[in-house]
């Protein structure tokens, strides 16, 4: 079944200027009770000046696409995962600010830099290594 992840993957693969949710929308329907996708996602809305795809052309589109999709997956979970580490380091470099501990503020400043720089590890996004979380006071 096409998910709403493949379709937007291989739209912008296609169309890498477009922006989903402004040039292009895409649903998927799901059960209420499971939360479980029902039928093959569509495009929704089509806003580009391009002429929207066939159900044909979508078709051999995420064919072409399919292989990037586990990539971009991982790349997209590992960015929010990362935005969520940065909230918690940004902590850290408070808390170390408020002690006035310079020590912990290099440290956890250090901490935070790695984080930003995860996405240029080599195996990102499918096989890398988190940055360790400093052992501050």
């Amino acid at each position: 079944m096409l998910t709403h992840d493949e379709l937007i993957f291989s739209i912008k693969q296609e169309y890498p200027d477009a922006l989903h949710g402004i040039d292009f929308w895409v649903l998927q329907n799901t059960d209420r009770e499971t939360g479980l996708q029902t039928q093959d996602a569509v495009i929704y809305e089509w806003k580009l000046p391009a002429p929207e795809p066939t159900a044909d052309e979508i078709k051999a589109m995420v064919e072409k696409h399919r292989a990037g999709v586990p990539a971009y997956l991982a790349a997209r979970n590992a960015r929010a995962e990362r935005d969520r580490r940065l909230q918690e380091a940004d902590a850290l470099v408070y808390k170390a600010m408020d002690a006035a501990d310079m020590e912990a503020m290099r440290l956890a400043g250090q901490y935070r830099q790695a984080l930003r720089d995860v996405t240029s590890l080599p195996g990102f996004p499918l096989e890398f290594t988190w940055p360790t979380v400093p052992c501050l006071p």
